[in-house]
């Protein structure tokens, strides 16, 4: 049996790590959001946190079963 792949690899499997300046950046930029007001209730990220969990759940159900099946 041949083990060899017949895709080469993507060329990043990792995501790019940012900088220490992108960082402060970004933190900077969510300090402002937050002291201008721009900011998401915590039940509303929450909401959705378990909506995408619900939905990860639901494929890999399915994935379990299309499997046993």
């Amino acid at each position: 049996m041949d083990d060899t792949p017949h895709h080469k690899p993507p060329a990043a499997l990792e995501p790019p790590v940012p900088t220490e300046a992108e960082l402060l950046a970004a933190l900077a930029e969510a300090e402002a959001e937050a002291k201008a007001g721009l900011t998401v209730p915590a039940e509303t990220v929450h909401q959705r946190i378990r909506a995408a969990i619900a939905r990860i759940e639901a494929r890999k159900h399915a994935r379990q079963t299309a499997d046993l099946g």
